[in-house]
């Protein structure tokens, strides 16, 4: 006997099989196989009578007058969906796939006199829908296997089952539809059949410490953590000294007197490696609420080269180091330089371009903060950059500052964490930028 929630064979199913001469009753109802095994053995020939029950998880198997056996299945599931018609002696492959958990795949051999199902007699072949390849009992061999079966499901005596009794809302009220379905209504901010999943995990777990940000995602939250902290939910302290690591969703605004570009002559060194083609390592330009898109300093990973560009007022000059990519994961040296009007870039002491802003300006004037790994906001860009840099940053240089206590130097920052690397790598001896040339 089988029947199940799909013709798929996947999802509910019971089934009454014989195994090794031995009756099971196999039956799932969402959270896991139920085996019932009897212990009986059947004799070929000889009548056997087959009762089996299911009431919710609980099942019992008993073979003529034998004591019954009683199993119950796992998890929480208490209701059965059955959709496909009663089989009885095989099924119509060419409609259905049975259950693999059924644990069989040949049809019935043998003879079934009498059916009850929930106590009613069943005529089975008045009943029948369709079937194929069936024989009056009495032509059968006397070897061949005979069983009368009653199944109930649940008992007859059973009080009439309400699909709210086992509290499935969790969290939500629960309403009967008909007899065996019920639907839920959910309280504010939980989604799912059964109201199993929050839907507004910012508002109802607050889960983001220490002044971090939440963002709902599908299914799940993100906290951006503001400077000094980091983890999941910015849980961990994460102090800054010379080297700062970003992950594409942060930046560190530094004070503007690190940069302050005084003089014609500007030098400025970083260490850093990267596996991503694309991200704004150093911007320095106007103030937040100044989108003049003139007079401004970039560093950026574009297309796995490094990208330096800078505007004096009379229009951006663009340097791209072309001759290597940086996005290996590798630590890569990068110099840029700029005197007046003209500017370089150097990466790892071995390739080097120029180029030259036009116009009679020298002077790089930026009254905004230095930014670090990406910006609060990309219009300060003027639309030239959109993503933030993922990677490390090692050490920063200006001028022949040798390498600068970044940490000393942030006023605010957003999803920041120190490099994972020893200490006594971290820290370049003084003068490595050299000089203009």
């Amino acid at each position: 006997m089988y029947c199940s929630q799909s013709d798929e064979g996947l999802g509910d199913f019971v089934a009454l099989v014989i195994k090794n001469k031995h009756v099971e009753f196999r039956y799932d109802i969402g959270s896991g196989l139920a085996i019932i095994r009897s212990t009986h053995v059947l004799q070929p020939g000889v009548w056997t009578h087959v009762s089996v029950n299911r009431d919710f998880r609980e099942g019992n198997l008993t073979v003529n007058a034998e004591p019954t056996v009683g199993g119950k299945s796992p998890g929480t599931a208490r209701t059965m969906s059955l959709n496909t018609p009663l089989y009885i002696g095989g099924v119509d492959r060419r409609r259905i796939a049975v259950n693999i958990n059924a644990g069989v795949d040949h049809t019935f051999r043998g003879c079934i006199s009498d059916l009850g199902v929930s106590s009613t007699n069943v005529d089975i072949l008045k009943s029948a829908i369709d079937s194929a390849n069936i024989d009056d009992c009495n032509v059968l061999h006397p070897n061949q296997t005979k069983l009368t079966i009653l199944v109930t499901t649940p008992p007859a005596t059973t009080t009439p089952y309400d699909p709210c009794a086992s509290n499935p809302c969790i969290h939500g009220m629960c309403q009967s539809t008909d007899s065996y379905k019920y639907s839920c209504t959910c309280e504010y901010g939980y989604v799912g059949r059964n109201c199993e999943n929050i839907l507004k995990q910012c508002e109802l777990l607050l889960p983001c410490r220490n002044g971090g940000s939440c963002t709902d995602l599908h299914g799940s939250y993100k906290c951006d953590c503001r400077l000094g902290y980091n983890g999941q939910n910015c849980e961990k302290l994460a102090e800054i000294t010379y080297d700062v690591a970003f992950r594409g969703d942060g930046w560190l605004e530094l004070d503007r007197s690190i940069m302050s570009h005084n003089e014609e002559r500007d030098v400025v060194g970083f260490e850093i490696s990267t596996n991503k083609t694309k991200g704004l390592i150093m911007w320095h330009g106007q103030t937040p609420n100044d989108l003049n898109p003139d007079h401004y300093m970039a560093l950026a990973i574009v297309d796995g080269y490094v990208e330096y560009q800078y505007n004096l007022g009379t229009g951006p000059v663009v340097i791209r180091v072309t001759a290597q990519k940086v996005d290996d994961g590798e630590r890569h040296r990068i110099i840029l330089k700029r005197r007046g009007s003209d500017g370089s870039i150097e990466l790892n002491g071995e390739h080097m371009e120029s180029g030259a802003s036009y116009g009679t300006q020298q002077d790089l004037n930026t009254r905004g903060s230095v930014y670090l790994g990406g910006l609060p906001d990309y219009a300060m860009t003027y639309g030239k950059y959109q993503e933030g840099f993922s990677g490390c940053i090692y050490t920063m240089e200006v001028q022949d500052s040798g390498a600068i206590d970044i940490g000393e130097k942030a006023i605010r920052g957003k999803n920041v964490s120190p490099c994972t690397r020893d200490l006594d790598d971290r820290l370049p001896t003084r003068g490595d930028l050299g000089t203009f040339q």
